[in-house]
């Protein structure tokens, strides 16, 4: 085994989170390193939505100019509920109120935006890339520093660098080289294909399709086409589960998509809620989806990871490259990123997709609140789309929904159980006592620099 000329920064993985990480820490003057394994091993499905806070990102990292003429805007979600009278309305919810405000997202092919991004960062000063190699071993002698060996078909060499990150996707070989646990829950599978884009219902938006069985995405991705997936639920028998899902599509999307689907067989992936034990080990960070990931609900995964590299730098120039002072404030400032996007995501699941009291007048006071309050709208899309990752404006956000109960108590005496509603509102209100206690725990962890 050869060892290398050590490196101020290797990073395991050349997608967009490995990339936004390269760009960033290139602005710090680090020598840096990227690890990539080839398009072989890119995943055939995966995020191509990012919220403002994400393209303000790349903007900032000079990243967006390289994907912006491929880029689709994208103006927010436009959220379909199903309905057994045909095809409903959809709830409109707008990254912003105002017409002049030039606030929006972007949706680019995920093929593209990683091509695009890695190209552009081999260009930056101070940055190299490996490609068709791979971390196949974390050395330590004390656990607090670690050295990577990285395998090509020349050899293994080993590789030292002051700080590793793994940028490596939500089954991070990196986590599991440095022995790092996590726990893992696999909700379900994506299924997804390519349609004309014609006939999409809200162009401009992110359409959500919301069903029992599941819940599905359609979106433009340029060039006269657009993004179909469907969430295929374990268990669950796919062209079932999709003729279900397609109830609830506008009739002329819906026979687009029906088309497709009668020519050739979806792409499909696993939806994972993966949370590791820690952000940090040693000298190693995770970032983006190796950093956790959850339901693709929120569609925040992109924008998230665009977020933790910026922490991240932002991390290391205000403790003077203090790496273990570094490590420790992205990892406290990276959590509540986390901690309220898995929960918002979390919570919309379960309102939308279950059929327990609590869930579906859970599912009712949302709407409620949409319906009745831009702010409220404003609000949840600052959430969704990580503009405000505080998880204290979750709790507030969480019982200011519930409360929409009251307005609901006429319209569940007409069509459902008082009983239902009694047992609901008292579920969702033990719930909101269990963030407020979230709140303080995270608050007390910070606040005494307590393990994560």
């Amino acid at each position: 085994m050869n060892d290398l000329a050590d490196v101020d920064v290797l990073i395991a993985g050349g997608g967009v989170a490995g990339s936004a990480a390269a760009a960033a820490l290139a602005q710090l003057g680090l020598t840096i390193q990227i690890i990539e394994p080839g398009p072989a091993h890119g995943r055939r499905l995966a995020g191509e939505l990012i919220h403002p806070p994400g393209v303000d990102g790349l903007g900032e990292l000079g990243l967006l100019d390289v994907i912006r003429e491929e880029g689709v805007p994208v103006d927010g979600f436009a959220i379909f509920r199903e309905s057994q009278r045909g095809a409903p309305d959809a709830e409109v919810l707008p990254y912003s109120d105002r017409s002049d405000a030039k606030v929006s997202g972007l949706v680019v092919e995920h093929r593209f935006l990683k091509e695009r991004l890695l190209e552009k960062v081999g260009t930056l000063p101070g940055v190299s890339i490996r490609t068709n190699a791979r971390v196949t071993a974390m050395e330590t002698q004390n656990g607090d520093t670690f050295t990577a060996v990285v395998r090509e078909d020349t050899g293994d060499t080993r590789v030292r660098a002051k700080l590793l990150i793994a940028a490596d996707g939500p089954l991070s070989q990196v986590r599991k080289l440095i022995g790092m646990s996590h726990a893992t829950q696999r909700y379900s599978a994506m299924m997804g294909l390519e349609v004309n884009d014609e006939n999409l219902p809200h162009t401009g938006f992110g359409n959500i399709f919301l069903s029992p069985a599941g819940v599905s995405y359609a979106y433009a991705i340029g060039r006269g086409r657009a993004r179909v997936m469907f969430e295929i639920l374990r268990d669950a028998d796919a062209k079932e589960s999709i003729r279900t899902q397609l109830k609830n599509f506008p009739e002329d999307f819906r026979r687009d998509i029906e088309a497709v689907l009668a020519a050739g067989k979806p792409l499909a992936a696993p939806n994972f809620c993966i949370v590791p034990e820690a952000s940090t080990r040693g000298n190693v960070a995770l970032i983006g989806d190796a950093r956790g990931c959850c339901h693709p609900l929120t569609a925040s995964g992109i924008t998230a990871a665009v977020k933790d590299a910026l922490i991240l730098r932002d991390a290391l120039r205000e403790t003077g490259m203090d790496i273990p002072a570094a490590l420790k404030r992205y990892a406290r400032l990276g959590n509540r990123l986390q901690l309220t996007r898995r929960t918002l995501a979390e919570e919309l699941r379960e309102a939308f997709l279950a059929q327990t009291p609590e869930a579906q007048l859970l599912s009712e006071c949302i709407f409620s609140y949409w319906r009745s309050s831009p702010t409220g709208r404003r609000r949840s899309m600052a959430l969704l789309s990580t503009l405000d990752s505080s998880v204290l404006s979750l709790a507030t956000q969480y019982l200011t929904v519930v409360l929409h109960a009251i307005r609901l108590i006429p319209q569940w005496r007409r069509q459902r159980s008082i009983a239902d509603w009694n047992r609901g509102v008292f579920r969702l209100l033990a719930k909101s006592l269990g963030f407020q206690r979230t709140v303080i725990g995270q608050w007390i962890r910070e606040r005494y620099a307590f393990p994560e």
